[in-house]
């Protein structure tokens, strides 16, 4: 990703998004508007490292980690280390599909 007029468009577009927030209340294991948040990058960029979600989220580097660990933890995530990086991308399964598919039309709405 890198560039960081793209960086202050993605954050403007979290900060402003209604979907992440009406998302994040209809369901309980993600529910926290953080980790929807960080669901909702993964929307246009399929992989994305730890660092660059924390910037790109507004959290700490370890509570970005804290976030894609539970993330993880219920099938939503997955990892993949490259040398000392490590990406995230989402699980290709039915929830994370409805998901994106949820995030997509609310903000169309």
């Amino acid at each position: 990703m890198g560039a960081n007029k793209d960086y202050q468009k993605i954050r403007s577009e979290l900060a402003n998004n209604e979907a992440v927030s009406a998302c994040a209340e209809r369901h309980g294991t993600i529910g926290d508007p953080s980790a929807m948040k960080i669901c909702y990058l993964f929307r246009n960029h399929p992989e994305l490292s730890v660092s660059e979600i924390a910037s790109l989220v507004g959290l700490s580097v370890s509570a970005a980690s804290r976030q894609l660990k539970k993330l993880k933890a219920v099938n939503i995530l997955s990892s993949n280390k490259q040398a000392q990086t490590v990406y995230y991308s989402l699980e290709k399964n039915q929830f994370t599909q409805n998901l994106i598919k949820e995030l997509s039309e609310s903000r169309s709405q």
